[in-house]
Order: structure tokens, then C-alpha cells, then sequence
């Protein structure tokens, strides 16, 4: 009689132990994958309200920083591009945007933002042949002459270091770094770029 019992309790004790074995690796997946569970247990040592303000509070400031770079970023991006074509499609079939080192910061309510930026163009479609220049370069027998043929029609790049100042209106501003070391601010259009 006594070794059923022992027999039973020890099946009793090795089934509580496996219980408890396999319920500690899922309560720890658990936590890891239902912020619900984490926030229970953390309930012993930080009130839910006050863990949740916290949370939530973080969770907003973040997601309000993130969209305002995102949406500070797009609003330049848009109004370059649109700047560029105004100033530079009747000559130039344009091909590619590019902002890069892009840092902003707000200002006496406005936003600053400096950056490099990179237009790629080219030439429209056309037999360089007939284009003056060139032809005036071939009469004279100008050694660059065929340099300047092949080369009418390949993409070339533009690099500006600009910064923008976009008021609470959305307006924007745009300036050049006039400096050729250091930095020296000059407000412009891209109409400036064209060579008259």
C-alpha cells in the first residue's frame, strides 16, 4: 500500500514539475511576443495608469517627431524638384532628384533645413550635329570638337549646397552657399543656375 503511494505521489509531484517546467517558457515567449503580458507582470512594481501614460506618451512623441522630419523632408523635396523643372526644362530633359546629408532644425518657429542636392540631366534628343556650338566648334576645327559631340546627349549632374527656411505658412525660402570654403548664405532661385 505504502509503494502506490509513494508511486502516486511521485507521478503527482513529476507531473506538477513538468507543469510548471512547461508553462515558465511559454509565460516568457509570451512576454516577449503580447506587450500585454509584459505590462501585467510589471504591474507589481509600477501602477497600469502610470505605465500606460508613460507608454503612450513615448509611443505619441516619437511617432509626431517622425512624421513632422518625414513631412518637413517631403515639402522641400516637392518644392526643389518643382523649382528645377521651372528653371531648367526648357533646356534640359531632366532625369533624376537627389537630396542627401539632409539636417534640419526649427528656428525662431521656422524650419531650417541644409542639404546637399544633386539634379542629373541632359541634353534633349536631337543629332548634336546641328546644334551651333557644335558646328561652330567642328568650322573652326576645335580640338574638343568631338569631346563636346559625344558627349552632348550623356546625363550630367548639378550639385548645389543649399538650405531652405519654410515659415509656419508652409512658404519656403531658398538660399546658396556662396562660399567656396566655409559657408556663406546667399538667398537665390534656380533660375540663377542658367548660364544667359
Amino acid at each position: 500500500m505504502k509503494k502506490i503511494i509513494m508511486s502516486v505521489l511521485v507521478i503527482f509531484v513529476a507531473f506538477a514539475v513538468s507543469a510548471c517546467n512547461n508553462a515558465a517558457p511559454q509565460k516568457e515567449m509570451g512576454s516577449i511576443t503580447n506587450g500585454n503580458e509584459t505590462i501585467v507582470d510589471l504591474e507589481e512594481t509600477i501602477p497600469q495608469k502610470e505605465m500606460d501614460s508613460t507608454i503612450n506618451d513615448n509611443e505619441t512623441s516619437d511617432d509626431v517627431e517622425e512624421a513632422s522630419d518625414e513631412t518637413n523632408y517631403d515639402k522641400v523635396s516637392a518644392y526643389m524638384e518643382e523649382e528645377c523643372r521651372k528653371a531648367f526644362s526648357p533646356y534640359y530633359e531632366l532625369l533624376d532628384f537627389q537630396i542627401s546629408d539632409y539636417q534640419e532644425e526649427v528656428v525662431d518657429g521656422n524650419v531650417e533645413a541644409i542639404f546637399s542636392y544633386k539634379m542629373i540631366k541632359k541634353n534633349y534628343d536631337k543629332d548634336p550635329g546641328t546644334v551651333v556650338y557644335i558646328k561652330e566648334a567642328k568650322e573652326r576645327g576645335n580640338e574638343n570638337y568631338q569631346q563636346m559631340y559625344d558627349e552632348y546627349l550623356q546625363p550630367t549632374e548639378m550639385n548645389f549646397h543649399l538650405k531652405t527656411i519654410m515659415d509656419e505658412n508652409n512658404e519656403i525660402t531658398l538660399y546658396f552657399n556662396i562660399a567656396p570654403k566655409g559657408i556663406e548664405w546667399e538667398e537665390t532661385k534656380m533660375t540663377d543656375f542658367i548660364m544667359k
